[in-house]
């Protein structure tokens, strides 16, 4: 205990003490009450301390010395639960959940995404394969038309070259010289061509217009009567001359007129005279462009 509480106790002594009627204390009124102050906070204070003292002693009593089955109580300010700390500690445990909560989510969209994605992906290579496959054959096709085009050109020049003439969708090669029906069919083979068939009255007034007697593609040298063109087919529409085809007329010197020449002393569509097919003429290839 200090000087100061020292002090204040002798003095608390003193004054609750027996008065000693022989000695003679002399004290000021301002000093006096001062110290009645005194005394009071010092009684107020030693009061606090004896308690705090208690509770300590009370504090360190061993557990045998508690009577009946009670065990004593520590109490430790720093591990006494506090509100707030609870508040936290709820606060913690919400913020923690969501946290969790929004992990789980947000792995289950990424995995949504990517699965999304991986198909984007696959379609968009097919579509790309596609894309390239076509392009691919387009460039192959350009390439092809491109080649057909040149060839096709160069055809047409070698044709003109060559006393080819070209009418609606053929060529015709008139020839210079003359032959027998049969060669001059042979002639427009080895050409890569054969003897006009004539399938409308357009191609025989072109034809005519060339002003030379022709053999055209026509004959029934196979059977007598039944005309039919080089490709096989059977005659439906004719430019008969008069009353031809009249096989020689009867004359014998005219033999069989087993094939058709289109003359040029005639009307535009009334020019085709049924010939014998030895008569050398001049003749008409077709090539169909």
């Amino acid at each position: 205990m200090d000087r100061k509480h020292s002090k204040l106790l002798e003095m608390s002594e003193a004054i609750y003490a027996e008065p000693d009627m022989n000695k003679k204390v002399k004290f000021d009124r301002g000093e006096i009450e001062e110290r009645i102050v005194d005394i009071y906070v010092s009684a107020d204070t030693l009061r606090d301390g004896e308690t705090s003292t208690k509770r300590e002693e009370t504090a360190d009593i061993a557990p045998n010395n508690v009577p009946g089955d009670q065990q004593p109580v520590h109490f430790q300010w720093w591990k006494r639960p506090s509100g707030v700390s609870a508040v936290c500690l709820g606060l913690l445990c919400v913020l923690l959940a969501g946290i969790v909560g929004l992990s789980v989510q947000y792995s289950n969209v990424s995995k949504n995404s990517s699965a999304e994605r991986d198909q984007h992906q696959t379609s968009y290579n097919n579509l790309t394969k596609e894309r390239d496959q076509l392009q691919t054959s387009y460039n192959n096709l350009t390439k092809e038309r491109d080649q057909l085009q040149t060839e096709r050109d160069f055809l047409s020049r070698w044709l003109t070259n060559c006393s080819w003439q070209k009418f609606e969708s053929s060529w015709y090669f008139l020839s210079t010289e003359k032959k027998t029906w049969k060669e001059s069919r042979e002639d427009c083979l080895k050409r890569g061509a054969d003897l006009v068939i004539i399938n409308s009255d357009k191609e025989q007034i072109f034809l005519f217009n060339l002003k030379k007697s022709v053999w055209i593609g026509l004959t029934d040298s196979v059977i007598e009567g039944t005309w039919r063109w080089v490709d096989g087919t059977t005659l439906t529409t004719g430019y008969w001359y008069g009353k031809q085809p009249d096989n020689g007329g009867g004359i014998p010197e005219n033999g069989e007129e087993d094939c058709v020449e289109i003359r040029t002393d005639q009307s535009l569509l009334m020019v085709w005279n049924d010939l014998s097919c030895a008569e050398n003429l001049h003749w008409i290839c077709e090539k169909v462009a």
